[in-house]
């Protein structure tokens, strides 16, 4: 998938309205905090499971400063016509000890804008906990099901000890880099979506590398039967900006 990604990116340009600003703003907040205490309770009784420490227990930022933004392209694809290309932009405000970086974070545009808060103290990237939200709030939409149920079960699949987790190599722009791609399917066999096969079978993919700013490479969600694709969402790594 990151091959063919990676090497159109440049070719990609890449929800919540104004008015709920200050409940989403809460939300996901109440979001990240349940997400990270659980995280570093885990990490303290050395219980992370192998996604787990991957996605949250990792230095992302690590390899960026303050005064830096690194460019995230954004897409989302349900049919020829229903084919949506974004952005997402991260802005590193301060640097602290322990790599950790003070950061704020600007989600997709207009009416698919995700207010969020600040991220101080950060030492994950939080564009993958906002992606992963993201999609959860999309399933939920488009399914009438509740974001919660959505969201509990990317969690539970991150938090198995059988999620694939892989050292591969992929091609970026003119190279190729050394990359962890940590993979999982939450709601295969799920009898709540049972009736609904586009979700069940939906299939998440996170990338990740030292070797670009930020440490993410790319996140995506998609769905297909043989030849026929449901629906695809994707963010990709685009350029550093100094």
């Amino acid at each position: 998938m990151y091959s063919v990604v990676l090497s159109s990116r440049a070719n990609r340009i890449t929800g919540w309205h104004g008015r709920d600003r200050k409940f989403c703003i809460v939300t996901i907040r109440a979001v990240l905090i349940g997400l990270l205490v659980a995280s570093a309770t885990a990490h303290a009784f050395e219980q992370l499971a192998p996604a787990q420490n991957r996605v949250y227990g990792t230095s992302h930022l690590s390899n960026t400063r303050a005064g830096q933004q690194i460019l995230y392209r954004y897409r989302s694809q349900k049919s020829a016509d229903d084919n949506v290309n974004d952005r997402v932009l991260l802005s590193i405000k301060k640097s602290h000890g322990d790599d950790k970086r003070d950061v704020a974070l600007d989600f997709l545009s207009a009416d698919r804008h995700m207010a969020l808060p600040d991220f101080n103290d950060f030492r994950g990237n939080p564009v993958i906990i906002a992606m992963l939200e993201h999609i959860a709030q999309s399933f939920g939409r488009e399914t009438g099901g509740g974001v919660l149920y959505f969201r509990n079960r990317i969690r539970d699949a991150l938090a198995d000890s059988s999620t694939g987790v892989e050292e591969i190599t992929v091609d970026f722009g003119a190279k190729t880099i050394v990359a962890t791609r940590v993979s999982f399917a939450p709601f295969i066999k799920d009898s709540y979506l049972a009736e609904k096969p586009e979700y069940t079978g939906a299939r998440f993919s996170i990338l990740l590398s030292e070797e670009v700013q930020g440490g993410v490479v790319g996140i995506a969600v998609k769905s297909g039967l043989n030849d026929a694709v449901f629906f695809e969402r994707e963010v990709v790594f685009e350029k550093i900006i100094d």
